[in-house]
């Protein structure tokens, strides 16, 4: 599961890979993980709605634990709106505590805006939104936010290093009647609400950080709209009045972005 890499970040994982040692004694299979079936069923049926929805909008309320130097924990608060249209565009608003960003996806670039700092980015894209996360990733570490709802393949994602998982019942989350579903991996737990009925669309996360001495994350989702009329130009990136532009360089390379002149 990439879930906490991504949506816990916001606003922007490697994954190891291990070759085989040649005359080395072959790796053992891993084992499966212990999954209940109605866990499973319930998460898979969410996955396969958000997929074949062709547009939505959502917004959700978000918490994050931090912690100082000192030792002490605190809370940052944000609120974050996220338009889809597929295959090819996606759009992005995170306000709160310390953020003030918005990210656009148009099907050729992806462009991040800071709108504290009034600069922006952009890089180029392939033209589907599956691959156009990926290659944000992999080449410069820029996370979408609510990506692993957004991809196709949203149940492999959600499951990926999934070592356990259980149904825990029924229960509400703002009045709205919930499967509740637990996991675990091994640096993190999640938990899942899904809308019971026959819009099974997530209502919240909840998810603790093994790591780092039990941080959580928590996204409630407070509107879902599966049939939005999305205004024109909403995916269509426009720069704000005297917004600086910058390069960003590749993940890999060691130097900080470097400064445009003004358009």
């Amino acid at each position: 599961m990439r879930f906490y890499s991504i949506i816990g970040i916001i606003m922007f994982s490697c994954q190891l890979m291990i070759l085989p040692v040649w005359g080395a004694e072959a790796p053992k299979k891993a084992k499966a993980p212990d999954i209940e079936p109605k866990a499973m069923e319930v998460l898979k049926q969410m996955c396969d709605y958000l997929k074949n929805l062709q547009q939505f909008s959502v917004q959700a309320e978000i918490t994050e634990d931090v912690r100082l130097t000192s030792g002490q924990r605190i809370q940052y608060a944000r609120k974050l709106e996220a338009s889809v249209r597929r295959p090819d565009r996606f759009r992005a608003e995170s306000v709160g505590d310390t953020d003030n960003r918005q990210l656009v996806y148009d099907g050729k670039t992806i462009t991040l805006l800071d709108r504290a700092k009034n600069f922006y980015t952009t890089i180029a894209a392939p033209p589907e939104i599956d691959a156009a996360l990926d290659h944000a990733v992999q080449a410069f570490n820029l996370r979408a936010p609510l990506a692993d709802l957004i991809y196709t393949k949203s149940y492999e994602y959600l499951t990926e290093g999934a070592l356990s998982g259980f149904y825990v019942g029924l229960s509400k989350v703002q009045g709205v009647s919930c499967h509740h579903l637990a996991f675990t991996q091994k640096d993190i737990d999640w938990q899942i609400w899904i809308e019971d009925g026959s819009t099974p669309l997530p209502r919240k996360f909840l998810i603790t950080d093994k790591t780092a001495q039990g941080l959580q994350f928590t996204a409630v989702f407070t509107k879902w709209n599966t049939s939005p009329q999305f205004e024109e130009g909403l995916f269509t990136f426009v720069a704000p009045e005297k917004a600086e532009k910058i390069d960003i360089l590749p993940a890999t390379a060691p130097t900080t972005p470097k400064k445009k002149q003004q358009r």
